[in-house]
């Protein structure tokens, strides 16, 4: 384990390695007064970017939540990563983004090719992923190997996923259900609480049941990021890069880590885009259905799209509804 009784000598390296964004790449909102500011949850002030390093250096598990085409999370997280390798830390970096089908090929493009994170996007297939522009995520790649640090996949496969949304607990290999955790359920107001949030994200168009089987999936594929990290992760912890959904403390990736891996610290934070509306860091617990934000620290950001969600989103939500409802036809 990273020795932490180390830390007084490495406190002043860290406090010069603390991070900072030169200039801002998401085009909304860069005046706002939250814009830059970093909020301790627990204790309701702002703090500096030395305050944060240096409470994040001790840490097992840094879980680092984005918006992920915010292309500022992104610049922050590789800051952070770069702060942790030079006060002396080695842990792994694992990527949401990355899932088990692509963890060969991520391994073997890194054992040729050691400090290209370009030819990372090809080698795993990232263009017919899904996910925003490689380009994005770059930083976070080239600091971790810039560093020599294992960058590793996370995420269950979305088949596995899917299988599990499908035939929910009961039906789910008993072999992964024990791996797993998954017999041991989220408490209600929890389980209502990750309901909500889908049935809100998909704006009122998802079914009764496909919210049900999606929080099912939400919650298998936390506890599989949990599984992943704390298994290949050394003394030196892990640190997650994820959407911000995944490190909120009280019932994604960190509930599962306290499961796996008690006794181990974890530090989770958000990267927050500030909202036109909202002045106060308080209030943006209300998105979250919790009556604080259920992280430890939140970094507060420009927002790339100020659009509504809903409004962008629609047709493809319809098209979705209108999917589901063919196929329950069919059955």
């Amino acid at each position: 384990m990273w020795n932490k009784r180390l830390f007084p000598f490495l406190l002043a390296l860290i406090v010069l390695s603390a991070c900072s964004v030169s200039a801002w790449q998401a085009p909304h909102y860069r005046d706002h007064p939250l814009t830059g500011r970093i909020w301790n949850v627990a204790e309701e002030r702002f703090v500096s970017q030395a305050e944060l390093i240096a409470a994040l250096a001790p840490a097992d598990f840094i879980l680092l939540g984005e918006t992920h085409d915010n292309p500022d999370h992104h610049l922050l997280q590789a800051e952070i990563v770069t702060a942790m390798a030079n006060a002396g830390r080695r842990p792994i970096v694992a990527f949401e983004m990355f899932d088990m089908t692509q963890a060969e090929a991520l391994a073997g493009q890194l054992k040729v090719a050691p400090k290209d994170s370009a030819g990372i996007a090809e080698a795993v297939g990232w263009a017919k992923s899904g996910w925003p522009d490689w380009q994005l995520y770059r930083p976070i790649a080239d600091a971790a190997l810039a560093a020599g640090l294992e960058i590793r996949a996370a995420n269950m496969s979305r088949a596995k996923a899917r299988g599990l949304a499908q035939s929910g607990l009961d039906g789910a290999d008993p072999g992964l259900v024990g791996r797993l955790g998954l017999d041991v359920p989220l408490a209600d107001t929890q389980q209502k609480n990750l309901r909500q949030e889908i049935g809100d994200a998909h704006c009122g168009y998802a079914p009764v049941e496909m919210i049900d089987a999606m929080a099912f999936a939400q919650f298998a594929r936390d506890a599989h990021i949990a599984h992943e990290i704390s298994s290949a992760a050394g003394d030196d912890g892990a640190i997650l890069i994820a959407g911000a959904g995944h490190t909120r403390h009280d019932r994604a990736v960190p509930l599962h880590l306290r499961r796996k891996a008690p006794g181990r610290s974890i530090v989770s934070m958000a990267f927050l885009e500030v909202s036109d509306s909202e002045q106060f860091a308080s209030a943006y617990a209300e998105p979250f259905g919790s009556p604080a934000l259920p992280f430890d620290y939140v970094w507060f950001t420009p927002r790339v799209d100020i659009r509504d969600a809903c409004e962008r989103f629609e047709e493809q939500l319809k098209k979705m509804q209108e999917g589901k409802a063919a196929a329950k036809k069919e059955k």
